[in-house]
């Protein structure tokens, strides 16, 4: 079966997605490549839906959402779910080709409301509502496109005044081909430049309205199984790019239990701290249907079967399940960390399975917790082969019956585990040497964390802060030293931007009370030529100190 464009958009209602399809995640390049490709007369791939009426969609048992009409990068919002459909009327849900539907949607109906170049996140004036426009004197191709294809505001076509821009969703309204001597412009246009503007209609029209050779379409009854549904669903889309593993996985909790979209969504939203103060964070669905099985004592490989034999387990023991990863981003704050400094996101699961299986949490369980991250980033222990230490870290810490060994978490409990690759959570002399050849960076903050306990760096008030000035040493025979951990401590924001590019020993010479108070000071010359000699001297004050908070020998 094949359809035009100008069918496809006119049955836009009928279109839905079953809840075991995921959220829209194209971009702006993605659609106007679409629609180059659109243009060009080129097929954009077969579309899979499945037929059926309104009877049909309350006996499945799984939710149904509507398409979007326009898209909010600001504020991403969740697709419609459907509600009371009536009984006679025919739907289409669609099993392949959800991006590239909604894409048409919005191109031909609606709008992406994006943020504005190099404007703040955070400010709601920062978004603009960008219309898909094509400009109809572009008529030269390049390696990529055919056709100069841009979402744009009203204000930014008055940035582009040699061009005409034409909104692509106007071609909906004509019912012949337009004419570019109708369409209002401030250009003084000459034969040729009209000529091209409009071949270029003539295209438009053509291909959004009569060839019925860019649409394939396969049509499944409603009569089929949910079970064979997914079966289809997921044979259709394991084979292409569209969706991941986890798309797949999180397809198959779905079909089961439809509530569990809003349910992971909503959660995402919390642990990424999403309109909230303080630090963001980066969590995927990955993480929760891994962390979901971790809790549960299971693999997790994500596979298929291991998830299909627990989805009554999740459902029924959901609450208790998600409040534990909640909170691991209290947590996190609380050590410092936010999506600029966590490198491994992994190294967290084990301290929500501690928190799931009651274990207590306190200060000193908090600082465990500190040195427990450090030491996992650091020695990167959640990199290769990540699924085995994370199954190795969790039978550590509970013992044959699955209870907590110790209801307070030490690092100590995990010197022991075997990691592959000859790996371990034990730090030596080696190890420490190693961390002093990091220059400034993620992991020289998680290291000054365990080193300046007193600071409160959940606040994001501290600074990483080069002892003697980096601009200084950048011009002597030291400039590839100069980030190196042992010139770095941790500085209150203010005191940072007041010390500025001053010497250390300006700095120090100026305030008795601050030269009492500053940490790892070696007793040494402070001149900027003894710079190597205070590095090796602070290194080993530093050192001793790291051994004495990991308790080494």
């Amino acid at each position: 079966m094949n359809y035009t464009i100008r069918d496809f958009v006119d049955k836009k209602e009928q279109f839905i997605l079953p809840s075991i399809q995921r959220e829209y995640v194209w971009e702006e390049e993605q659609i106007c490549r679409l629609f180059d490709s659109l243009l060009r007369s080129f097929p954009i791939g077969h579309m899979l839906l499945w037929k059926l009426d309104g009877k049909d969609i309350k006996d499945k048992g799984i939710d149904f959402y509507k398409f979007l009409d326009n898209y909010d990068e600001m504020n991403p919002e969740y697709n419609q779910k459907l509600e009371n459909p009536s009984p006679n009327s025919t739907f289409y849900a669609i099993l392949d080709g959800q991006q590239r539907t909604q894409s048409i949607f919005i191109g031909l109906r609606g709008y992406l409301r994006l943020k504005v170049y190099r404007a703040r996140k955070d400010n709601v004036d920062s978004y603009k509502n960008k219309y898909l426009y094509i400009n109809l004197l572009y008529d030269k191709t390049n390696d990529d496109y055919e056709y100069e294809l841009k979402f744009l505001a009203d204000e930014e076509l008055k940035n582009e005044p040699d061009k005409l821009w034409y909104k692509m969703g106007e071609i909906l309204t004509c019912n012949e081909v337009p004419d570019v001597n109708n369409i209002k412009t401030n250009l003084n246009l000459d034969e040729e430049s009209k000529k091209i503007a409009n071949e270029n209609l003539k295209n438009i029209y053509f291909q959004i309205n009569d060839n019925k050779k860019i649409i394939s379409i396969d049509e499944i009854s409603g009569n089929r199984t949910l079970d064979e549904i997914l079966d289809i669903f997921v044979r259709t889309n394991s084979g292409g790019t569209v969706l991941n593993k986890t798309d797949l996985l999180f397809s198959t909790i779905v079909s089961s239990w439809p509530e569990a979209r809003n349910n992971v969504e909503e959660l995402l939203d919390i642990i990424n701290n999403k309109g909230g103060q303080g630090p963001r964070f980066k969590f995927t669905k990955d993480f929760v249907m891994r962390t979901l099985l971790y809790l549960l004592d299971e693999p997790v490989t994500l596979k298929i079967k291991d998830m299909k034999k627990n989805i009554e387990i999740i459902k029924t023991n959901w609450d208790n399940l998600s409040s534990a990863i909640r909170e691991i981003p209290n947590i996190l704050k609380y050590l410092g960390y936010s999506s600029e400094n966590l490198v491994s996101y992994n190294a967290v699961m084990p301290i929500i399975y501690y928190c799931y299986k009651g274990g207590k949490i306190d200060v000193s369980t908090l600082n465990e917790f500190r040195k427990y991250l450090v030491i996992a980033q650091l020695n990167k222990l959640f990199g290769v082969a990540s699924n085995s230490t994370l199954t190795n870290v969790r039978t550590a810490l509970v013992d044959k019956n699955r209870k907590l060994k110790n209801k307070k978490f030490k690092l100590s409990n995990l010197k022991n585990v075997n990691i592959v690759g000859d790996r371990s959570f034990k730090v030596d002399n080696d190890t420490l040497e190693s961390w002093f050849r990091y220059d400034k960076g993620d992991y020289t903050f998680m290291i000054l964390s365990l080193l300046y306990p007193c600071a409160n760096i959940a606040s994001s008030t501290y600074h990483q802060d080069h002892m003697h000035p980096a601009s200084i040493l950048k011009k002597t025979k030291f400039s590839d030293l100069r980030n190196r951990l042992a010139n770095l401590q941790l500085l209150e924001d203010k005191e940072n931007e007041s010390k500025q590019d001053m010497s250390l020993e300006d700095w120090l010479k100026k305030d008795r009370v601050r030269r009492k108070n500053t940490k790892y000071l070696p007793k040494c010359s402070y001149k900027i030529e003894d710079y190597e000699v205070f590095l090796e001297k602070r290194k080993e004050l530093m050192k001793k100190e790291l051994k004495k908070i990991l308790e080494l020998d």
